[in-house]
């Protein structure tokens, strides 16, 4: 399944307001809920690994942002370009049309949704093409 580098705006929405960035962040948790079968012991335990894949990342040093100079038009983005590419992550997930342009695995809160929605339809595999 694809992993998601969730840019921090994006979260802060998620917790303020409802929409699709509260959407991703409760994903799993509902997708767990609907699975027919699974106790409640074991859906705690895929909770459990759904949060354990949440990492947080120190700040980026001064000389990896002064590296990433010129990769992004707003240098306030320069911290989340370096956390996207240390992480890892297949996607960044960003509402910051600039970045997405700038980044070229960037998507929207809405495609994210999309992409994880047909990954999960596909049996937990990615679907063709990507």
């Amino acid at each position: 399944m694809a992993s998601f580098f969730v840019d921090a705006n994006t979260i802060i929405s998620a917790l303020r307001y409802v929409g699709n960035e509260s959407r991703l962040l409760e994903y799993a948790r509902r997708f767990l809920e609907r699975q027919p079968g699974l106790s409640p012991a074991r859906r705690g335990r895929a909770m459990s690994t759904v949060a354990r894949r949440i990492v947080v990342l120190p700040d980026p040093a001064r000389t990896e942002l002064a590296a990433a100079r010129g990769q992004v038009p707003d240098p306030r983005d320069l911290a989340v370009v370096v956390g996207f590419q240390q992480s890892g992550c297949d996607f960044l997930v960003t509402g910051d049309r600039e970045l997405r342009k700038a980044v070229p695995r960037a998507l929207t809160t809405r495609q994210a949704l999309r992409r994880i929605e047909e990954e999960l339809r596909a049996g937990g595999r990615p679907p063709d093409g990507g």
